[in-house]
């Protein structure tokens, strides 16, 4: 048995009988944890050109853009809802993906969940196959594919779609091998394009293209059937460590335990990148104890893995987007603000004169235990502790260090802290009694995903 054909067989046969309560329950928490940043993201001009470019609102459309209520086909939809998961760096993170993965996988889930008609209960069962898939991916074909330059939210993410919506459109084994070689040639997204509305479509792209290989399939276009396997595989063409034997033993631990369960998800508490949220939580230890006015800063130190300074490359960001990728803005604006808020990324908050005076007195350093040199540094770069300095004009020193950041499996962030991030987004839009009844219907599964988008639609659109 191939090894494409062991993977397909374990996704569509042998997996969705070994789904129980608990990865049910994560599960729930990624889609209101998803549809809460999809919100905050509504209105968004980024969103806005999306729409206006994919998205053709018809009666007879099956799959419901996020808020806004526009009924369009399925791979549209999910490239829209994607990227509003995702555009403000709020969504959910899995430190083995490398990457978000319920952003470019949720949306694909939903689209055809409402084509199908399917209870939530149905479609979080798909959700938590395609959520292994591209977690138990990153942990083979990386450091190196993420090293390249190759954001993994987007590459892994597109085969996370695949195998979800396969499972959604009941493909046979013959029909998912031709969808997965599809997808091969539809995965893509660099690291470059971190801080730009790009980033975000990310997550978009790999929905959409998710869905497309596999809607192709089952109309009998054709990939090639043994994508993992032979020469030009996929993890030849996307990973320096790749052999089929590491897959061949990869696959053998798939859904013992389920990587949503185990090690689990990290859900976001402030909306930025993730890695930065380390500094975050150390530039808000100091000032909850010490209350450093900022004008009593003389100098920052930030010590770090070597892979922070390679992917928060703005470290003067000029607007919000940039500024949710740059290590140096979240530092500022967390010691001079407090907090990080939505509104702590607005192109006017990023551009004070107050936050660019502490940039400059940042300096980030890697220290010798924490480069790339070190093998377990290299393995897992941003589950590193990571120390904040910050040294003050009258002499004193104030030290942080956070070895795991607040929201992390190891550090969770509660029910009620979910449940708080979910009402915050939602009344941005809507009032608190319909953000209480989204949370309602999502706790019983056996509600449909029909009736969902429509509960999460606002009532009145606030770009017309």
């Amino acid at each position: 048995m191939s090894n494409t054909t062991k993977l397909i067989h374990a996704c569509l046969h042998e997996l969705p009988k070994s789904i129980g309560q608990a990865e049910m329950d994560v599960a729930s928490k990624c889609l209101v944890d998803s549809l809460a940043t999809a919100l905050s993201a509504y209105g968004e001009e980024p969103i806005e050109l999306l729409r206006s470019l994919n998205i053709e609102n018809s009666s007879n459309g099956s799959s419901t853009v996020i808020g806004y209520g526009d009924k369009s086909r399925p791979s549209d939809v999910a490239l829209v809802n994607g990227t509003m998961i995702s555009l403000q760096l709020f969504d959910d993170n899995q430190a083995e993906m490398r990457g978000h993965p319920s952003g470019p996988l949720l949306p694909a889930v939903l689209a055809l969940a409402e084509l199908k008609d399917l209870s939530i209960e149905e479609a979080l069962k798909a959700f938590v196959i395609g959520y292994e898939m591209e977690c138990r991916l990153g942990t083979i074909i990386n450091p190196s594919h993420y090293e390249i330059g190759f954001h993994a939210t987007c590459t892994q993410g597109t085969l996370a779609a695949v195998v979800a919506s396969s499972i959604i459109l009941k493909l046979s084994d013959d029909q998912m091998a031709h969808a997965l070689g599809i997808a091969g040639s539809l995965m893509g997204g660099i690291r470059r394009n971190f801080g730009t509305m790009t980033m975000s479509m990310h997550s978009g792209i790999a929905s959409s293209n998710g869905i497309r290989a596999a809607q192709l399939a089952e109309k009998g276009f054709t990939g090639d059937p043994e994508i993992f396997d032979g020469a030009m595989s996929l993890g030849d063409v996307f990973s320096r460590e790749w052999n089929s034997e590491l897959l061949a033993k990869n696959l053998d631990l798939w859904g013992k335990p389920f990587m949503i369960v185990s090690p689990g998800a990290t859900f976001k508490l402030y909306p930025c990148g993730r890695p930065p949220l380390f500094a975050v939580d150390c530039a808000i230890a100091i000032q909850d104890t010490h209350n450093i006015p900022a004008e009593n800063i003389e100098k920052i130190f930030c010590d770090v893995s070597f892979l922070y300074p390679r992917t928060l490359i703005h470290t003067n960001p000029k607007n919000g987007l940039q500024a949710k990728a740059s290590l140096q803005y979240c530092i500022a604006t967390s010691l001079l603000d407090g907090r990080p808020t939505l509104a702590s990324f607005t192109n006017d908050a990023v551009n004070r004169e107050a936050i660019k005076n502490l940039i400059d007195r940042i300096e980030v350093r890697v220290p010798p235990h924490l480069s790339e040199d070190v093998p377990a540094v290299r393995k897992a770069p941003f589950e590193q502790p990571v120390t904040l300095e910050v040294h003050t004009k009258d002499g004193k020193i104030y030290t942080e260090t956070v070895p795991i950041h607040k929201g992390s499996p190891l550090n969770p962030a509660s029910d009620a802290d979910l449940k708080q991030k979910f009402i915050g987004c939602a009344k941005l839009h809507m009032d608190e009694n319909r953000a209480h009844q989204i949370l309602t219907h999502i706790a019983n599964r056996k509600n449909s995903v029909r009736e969902l988008m429509q509960l999460v639609k606002i009532q009145k659109n606030i770009t017309n």
